[in-house]
């Protein structure tokens, strides 16, 4: 899917810019799919982000107009990111997650979180 390239690029191109992305750091970014609307994305991102700090630690969570961030995830003080954009009418969901640790501990992340995200 072509839109789906350009938003990995464009998360890619923003992570650099904002130093999100450095030398020695690890990142993954993947689709965590449709939601119904906006609002209900926002509010099932910031859910399971409490829901993965309450149960591997983390430091602080804040909602954006269109994204819910976590920083110092565990494992290896992660930031998480889930955003809520409206790709051609739709809610498409997508999480990144970044590191300064292994990939290991970034699969752990992403995994955990789209298990939450899917229950």
């Amino acid at each position: 899917m072509n839109w789906m390239k350009t938003t990995r690029n464009w998360i890619a191109m923003a992570l650099i810019a904002t130093g999100g992305s450095a030398q020695a750091e690890t990142y993954d970014v993947i689709e965590l799919g449709i939601t119904y609307d906006r609002a209900s994305c926002m509010n099932w991102a910031e859910s399971v982000l409490y829901r993965y700090k309450n149960s591997y630690g983390g430091g602080n969570i804040a909602r954006g107009s269109w994204v819910v961030y976590g920083w110092d995830m565990r494992p290896g003080d992660q930031d998480v990111v889930i955003m809520c954009p409206i790709v051609s009418g739709t809610v498409d969901a997508f999480l990144v997650v970044n590191g300064e640790t292994s990939q290991n501990d970034v699969s752990f992340t992403v995994g955990n979180i789209q298990s939450f995200w899917n229950q």
